[in-house]
C-alpha cells in the first residue's frame, strides 16, 4: 500500500478541516465496508453484530475527524449525546471545560 502524505481540505462552516491521507484511507475502508453491509442487508434482510461494530467505527471516525460534537444539554453543562451532533462552532455545541 502506498503511503499518502497529502492533506485534503474540507470547508465546513467557513473553517477548513484537514483530513490526512491516513484518515482518507480509513474513510475509504469504512465506505467499502458500509457498501458491503448495505448489500448484505438488502439481499439477506438481516444484520449481524459485526455490522453494528462497523457503524460505530464509522460514526466515531466522522465525528472525530470532522469535528462534530454533541449539543449542550438544556438542563446543565453536560453533553446531550442522544441528540443530533452539530458543528464544533455551532452555538448549540457543548464545549469541554478543560
Amino acid at each position: 500500500m502506498t503511503k499518502i502524505n497529502k492533506v485534503s481540505e474540507v470547508d465546513l462552516d467557513n473553517k477548513d478541516i484537514l483530513v490526512t491521507g491516513e484518515q482518507r484511507l480509513e474513510f475509504l475502508k469504512l465506505h467499502n465496508k458500509l457498501r458491503d453491509m448495505v448489500q448484505y442487508i438488502d439481499e439477506c434482510r438481516d444484520i449481524t453484530v459485526n455490522h453494528l461494530t462497523v457503524l460505530d467505527e464509522l460514526t466515531h471516525l466522522l465525528h472525530s475527524s470532522l469535528h462534530f460534537v454533541p449539543q449542550k444539554d438544556k438542563e446543565g453543562d453536560k453533553p446531550a449525546f442522544w441528540q443530533d451532533y452539530v458543528l464544533e462552532s455551532d452555538e448549540l455545541a457543548w464545549k469541554k471545560a478543560y
